[in-house]
């Protein structure tokens, strides 16, 4: 299976910020099927890919700093398929996500980094 894990440090309004992340995955062409307080997770849609390689793409939010009034969000992308080439499909997702959220002018980035 592969996975690739991003990790954002980012300033914001925590009301809104699971809607600034639907708007973000929804840029991406994933379509969101589940959100709670502190999670939200999209998929592609099928189509012209083998369902081994349709990428999921789970948002954990972590509670609110309160001295640095930030919110940490831990992004997973993932999918079926074996990362056998450095260059899968996964991967790509996972590229096209980070800079979603990397341009994301709906908050201020204060920190970036793949795990």
């Amino acid at each position: 299976m592969a996975r690739y894990t991003q990790i954002y440090i980012v300033k914001t309004n925590p009301i809104t910020i699971r809607d600034v992340i639907v708007d973000v995955l929804s840029t991406c062409s994933l379509v969101v099927s589940f959100v709670t307080n502190d999670y939200i997770m999209a998929q592609e849609k099928s189509g012209n890919l083998s369902f081994s390689k349709l990428v999921t793409v789970e948002v954990l939010i972590h509670q609110p700093s309160i001295e640095s009034n930030s919110i940490k969000l831990t992004c997973i992308t993932k999918n079926g398929e074996l990362p056998l080439r450095i260059d899968n499909h996964c991967q790509k997702m996972s590229e096209l996500v980070d800079q979603a959220f990397t341009l994301s002018t709906a908050w201020q980035l204060l920190e970036s980094s793949p795990v």
